[in-house]
């Protein structure tokens, strides 16, 4: 349907400096555009007030915030906090997740890693939400859980050992890093794997076979978890083929914006 009301405004909080200008022209505003929204940065406006106060004036009108913390630049963070303070809505981006302050783990960020096709696909999805929905808090379907995978990190986690003929046992484990409780109904978590497998742990609420020839299995939900809390998944499966030396596994987590792909393998021993 074309659009006949005015666009949302999606103003951008960022350094001014040449090595971001990619950033924003081709990964924030080309996400804002293709969204439906119209995106500016501050240094794009006219205007005879001082600087700060147009910025303070310009985070109030706003529909959305946008705000790349990358190289912890402070005007950056003075004035995403002024955003928060206002309780705008705040998506938060940063290339390398090592930036993120303590003060701001708690809140997602779309860690791009200088990819911007990766920074322009999520945004656009961040940002859509957020023109379909209007009064609702993005806090309320963007979380911002922490996967491991038997006690480390999913991304710096070792392959989990293929035991006996063709048999998988790990945990999974689910951190809430927020001040809030996150209830099940607001996210899911599906196993994929390139090989179909049996469950033993933990129940299946559903299973699928994929184009690409893997398999797909939805977990059972998870108990709310409370405020900087742990749940955990024992994952307990038989491989059903032939001896094998490696499977490729994904762990892909679901909420209404869409879905994040964390990938690992197993490895026999």
């Amino acid at each position: 349907m074309e659009q006949t009301g005015p666009k949302a405004f999606v103003f951008v909080l960022m350094p001014f400096s040449d090595k971001f200008q990619d950033v924003y022209e081709l990964g924030i505003k080309a996400a804002c555009t293709d969204a439906g929204a119209y995106c500016e940065r501050v240094d794009e406006q006219i205007f005879t007030d001082n600087i700060l106060d147009r910025i303070f004036n310009q985070i109030a009108k706003a529909d959305v915030i946008v705000a790349d913390m990358t190289g912890t630049n402070p005007n950056v963070f003075y004035e995403t906090g002024y955003a928060h303070a206002l309780n705008k809505r705040v998506i938060l981006l940063t290339q390398k997740g090592a930036d993120t302050p303590f003060d701001l783990k708690q809140y997602p960020h779309i860690i791009y890693h200088g990819k911007l096709t990766l920074l322009k696909a999520e945004l656009e999805r961040k940002i859509r939400w957020c023109i379909e929905n209007p009064l609702q808090p993005l806090s309320d379907v963007d979380l911002n859980l922490e996967f491991s995978i038997d006690g480390k990190p999913v991304e710096e986690a070792a392959p989990v050992e293929i035991n006996g003929v063709n048999y998988c046992d790990f945990t999974i484990g689910v951190h809430n890093p927020v001040g809030k409780v996150i209830k099940p109904d607001l996210f899911a978590i599906a196993l994929i794997s390139s090989k179909k497998v049996r469950f033993f742990e933990p129940t299946i609420t559903s299973a699928a076979r994929l184009p690409n020839g893997g398999y797909i299995y939805t977990l059972s939900d998870l108990p709310p978890i409370f405020p900087f809390g742990w749940a955990s998944y024992h994952i307990v499966f038989e491989i059903l083929a032939v001896k094998v030396d490696y499977l490729d596994l994904t762990l892909r987590f679901f909420t209404e914006l869409g879905f994040k792909d964390y990938r690992f393998q197993a490895n026999r021993s």
